[in-house]
């Protein structure tokens, strides 16, 4: 078991007749100061330290060894930072380390072990106070010899946030998220190893134990068991994301996770094989299926075989309680379904096979799919007549519903089902789609822009240039947060790029500009849940302004906007055990605005501008995936504002003005939603009613030739808050 490492270390030691470090080898390549390249050598008794005690990179191509280690401090500082990949097929080396100090921290250590050979141990950093967030990967082509023991962290005190990550089909011993080694027992109450994280992603053999922490001491090997809760198993995190892992037993995890494959196979996904107890006594244990896995009928999932010794689940909490998440999107909390000293999951109602309830011998004693000897459940139990292939604690399934076995494939409200088509979705879900708002709110930006500055400076650009047809360019910049039942917040610009064509009309002139844009963004949401989602969005398109300005001071105008919009997703959900989900979107969006006003003359250098414009967008709907495998169909989400206010402008002389304005809108729609599996999200929206505030400049330079700019800041209040800041540059050629 664990004590392999103690014996390891002692002939380790009795061989270090060459301490040799890798940065003055002869068949070694350095790239820097900090990072070398094991090729090829002989064997080595000895070391092999890489050249910094932190922020080293030992590269190992091949060779042989002894032991390895990235980073190794012997005077009393750290062992940070460094790393070692081990990434050549032939090499083959007892020990590696990350990072090791003697007397002080080891943190940030990784190995990363490609491919190879290593036949002992593998420990991501070592340190004498802490060895804290290190961690070891052990990839597909990473060979191991038969019982090497894996240790994410270790030390003499904490070993805490280590992480240990493993694929491939190979064959350990020991496999521990944190070690903490005392020299003596009187240091036990000052330990910890928490929070450290032990991930299988690969088919599996540990012929000792996974544990999340363990605590003992290095000399006699004992093991301490009595350690509080918030010491040695708080926060320790199992996740199981594959079938036919095999280990001897399973120690100290608040958090067990078995992540279901989308393909689903005939074995248990994690079995425990020596005879002891199990204990789970204030775990978590939480079934994840993925969402587009595909279940045709009723399925039994074994998540956890215990084979010998008795399975403990007695906390009050959490007694019998299985977590069960559909991806990202439902979750349920069954009571604990436990056959033959199993953990077991039914999808879709019982297997009509499933020999744990046979329909048409309710009075047999023996287990038919099992034999007589099975020592889980003795053949002879007459006091089970009822139900003998089930304990009697099974709270699941009480022997008064024996009348359903008639109708296994159909899906009922008890625990023998999961989920159905058109369960309701988790609130968590309304993150999603506040991926949708977001991007509404980003096209109705686009919308803004080009109603609020773009034609009094493309109108300004004209008249500079004596009437003449001219290109201008129009920006603007914003930093706002929607109030959408939760809140989003949104930064980007939105810059369009055009050309502006007068022409004159008996009754008042006609401005003509098309133009294309481009909007580049970022937004962050937060729902009430607590999960936050955060994106990029970009869109690109053209459109059309038009406005007819009457020799009277009244004006009409209006826009279309047609294009592409962007948007992507990445967020973490907690309920159910933390999942990170992320996606892309891509949807048409159209706009227009409509807009009428009238300018007033108050004195030969002031004009009070008075309007009202109504805004309408459509950002279409789209189907997206989701990484967690459910797809979602999301709709349209359609945008009606209604604007007015008024602007007063000053001109100071025949180059210089400064406006300002006040405004009210409110939008009466903004609404999004999507749908997965008969069931829709919660429909976040933008409905609400905002106020502005407006101040700019506006600056004429020169006569032939010249140019023009305006700029401007608007500030929000009310259902959206912030700030918009618009840039406008015309030039005359």
């Amino acid at each position: 078991m664990i004590n392999k490492k103690i014996a390891t270390r002692i002939m380790l030691a009795l061989s270090l007749g060459v301490a040799w470090n890798a940065a003055g080898a002869t068949d070694s390549e350095s790239t820097d100061d900090h990072t070398v390249i094991i090729t090829e050598h002989d064997y080595l008794d000895g070391r092999i330290d890489g050249p910094y005690e932190n922020g080293s990179t030992v590269i190992i191509k091949g060779g042989k060894g002894d032991e390895v280690q990235g980073g190794y401090d012997t005077h009393g500082d750290s062992a940070n930072d460094n790393t070692v990949i081990i990434d050549g097929k032939d090499s083959h080396y007892a020990t590696i380390t990350g990072g090791r100090s003697i007397s002080q921290e080891a943190y940030r250590n990784v190995v990363d072990f490609k491919s190879g050979n290593v036949i002992d141990e593998i420990i991501g950093g070592e340190g004498s106070h802490y060895g804290n967030e290190n961690k070891v990967i052990i990839r597909e082509d990473g060979k191991t010899g038969y019982g090497i023991a894996v240790f994410g962290g270790d030390s003499r005190i904490h070993s805490d946030k280590n992480e240990v990550i493993i694929h491939g089909n190979q064959i350990y011993d020991d496999i521990v998220g944190g070690s903490v080694e005392v020299w003596d027992d009187t240091y036990v109450p000052q330990t910890s190893a928490i929070n450290n994280t032990v991930s299988i992603n690969g088919p599996i053999t540990v012929n000792g134990d996974i544990m999340g922490g363990i605590i003992m001491n290095d000399r006699s090997g004992k093991i301490f068991k009595d350690i509080p809760f918030e010491r040695l198993k708080q926060g320790n995190t199992l996740n199981i994301n594959t079938f036919g892992v095999t280990a001897g037993n399973i120690y100290n995890f608040e958090n067990i996770n078995f992540n279901l494959p989308k393909q689903l196979e005939d074995k248990a996904m994690l079995t425990l094989t020596k005879n002891e107890a199990t204990d789970l006594t204030g775990s978590k244990i939480v079934a994840h299926v993925a969402g587009d896995t595909n279940v045709t009928g009723p399925t039994k999932i074994v998540l956890l075989d215990k084979k010998q010794g008795e399975l403990i689940m007695k906390d009050a909490t959490t007694r019998n309680q299985l977590t069960v998440t559909q991806g990202v999107s439902r979750v349920t909390s069954l009571k604990m379904q436990t056959e033959d000293n199993d953990i077991v999951l039914y999808i879709n109602g019982k297997p009509a096979t499933d020999t744990t309830e046979p329909a048409t011998k309710p009075d047999e004693t023996t287990k038919p799919d099992k034999p007589a000897t099975d020592t889980n459940e003795p053949a002879t139990k007459p006091d089970e007549t009822a139900k003998p292939d089930k304990t009697t604690t099974d709270t699941n399934e009480p022997t008064t519903n024996s009348g359903e076995t008639t109708k296994p494939d159909t899906p009922s409200n008890n625990t023998d089902s999961v989920f159905h088509h058109g369960d309701p979705l988790m609130e968590q879900t309304k993150s999603l789609v506040e991926t949708a708002v977001a991007m509404a709110s980003f096209t109705n930006k686009g919308a803004d822009s080009v109603a609020e500055t773009m034609a009094s400076s493309v109108k300004a650009v004209i008249a500079k240039n004596n009437g003449n047809d001219s290109p201008f360019f129009n920006s603007t910049m914003f930093a706002l947060k929607y109030e959408t039942g939760s809140h989003i917040k949104t930064y980007g610009s939105t810059t369009q790029i055009g050309f502006g064509m007068q022409r004159e009309k008996a009754n008042g002139t006609v401005t003509f500009a098309p133009f294309m844009e481009y909007g580049v963004g970022k937004y962050s949401s937060l729902v009430d849940s607590g999960v936050r989602g955060d994106g990029d969005i970009h869109n690109f398109g053209g459109g059309m302004l038009v406005r007819y300005d009457t020799n009277t001071g009244a004006y009409y105008e209006g826009a279309l906007r047609v294009g592409r919009i962007s948007g992507d997703y990445r967020g973490i959900f907690t309920v159910g055990g933390p999942q990170a989900v992320s996606f892309d979107s891509d949807a048409t969006y159209v706009t227009a605005h409509a807009g009428v006003g009238y300018k007033k003359p108050l004195s030969d250098t002031t004009t009070l501008d008075t309007y009202g414009t109504y805004f309408y967008s459509h950002t279409g709907g789209d189907t997206v995936r989701l990484s967690t495998g459910e797809t979602y169909d999301f709709d349209a989400v359609d945008s009606h504002r209604l604007r007015v206010g008024t602007r007063y402008t000053k001109d100071f002389s025949n180059h210089h003005a400064v406006y300002a304005g006040l405004g009210v809108e409110h939008e009466f729609d903004g609404e999004a939603i999507a749908y997965y599996d008969g069931a829709s999200t919660p429909s976040p929206r933008l409905k609400g009613t905002s106020g502005l505030i407006e101040l700019g400049w506006s600056h004429n330079v020169g006569k032939a030739r010249s140019t023009y700019q305006q700029i401007g800041v608007t500030g929000w209040f009310g259902r959206e808050r912030g700030i918009t800041a618009h840039a406008n540059f015309g030039w005359v050629f």
